[in-house]
């Protein structure tokens, strides 16, 4: 658990070191898959007690959404694939608290529930109102 937290850490400072000029939100996209014993259920409360883990921890300016997919063709929902967005994730240095053990129980519920297929930085355009 330590390594993955480390290596997460490192990819995202890597990540902010190398962010392209965006004229809209950096967000960090994620393709995952419900695992087997797990649910989407579950996977939206890891996402939920990850936003709130951000706001306990005094970072407001970000956001973090789930988007279900919808397979070409298809007329419901996928049981097991997923989209999840983090726009304007804060860089490394604006989440000390990393690791505590509120970060450690959403990512473990992360864990339990899904897998990361594919992740990936884009710039998200501005919505008007």
């Amino acid at each position: 658990m330590k390594l993955m937290i480390a290596v997460m850490t490192l990819m995202a400072t890597l990540a902010f070191a190398q962010t392209p000029a965006c004229d809209g939100n950096i967000t960090m996209v994620r393709v995952s898959a419900i695992k087997a014993g797990g649910t989407m259920k579950n996977f939206v409360a890891a996402v939920d007690a990850q936003r709130a883990w951000y706001r306990a921890n005094g970072v407001t300016d970000n956001q973090l959404f789930v988007a279900r997919v919808i397979p070409r063709g298809e007329t419901d929902y996928s049981a097991t694939d997923v989209l999840s967005y983090h726009v304007n994730p804060p860089s490394p240095d604006r989440i000390p608290n990393r690791g505590d053990a509120a970060w450690k129980a959403f990512v473990k519920l992360f864990q339990d529930n899904s897998e990361i297929k594919s992740e990936f930085m884009t710039c998200m355009p501005k919505l008007s109102k």
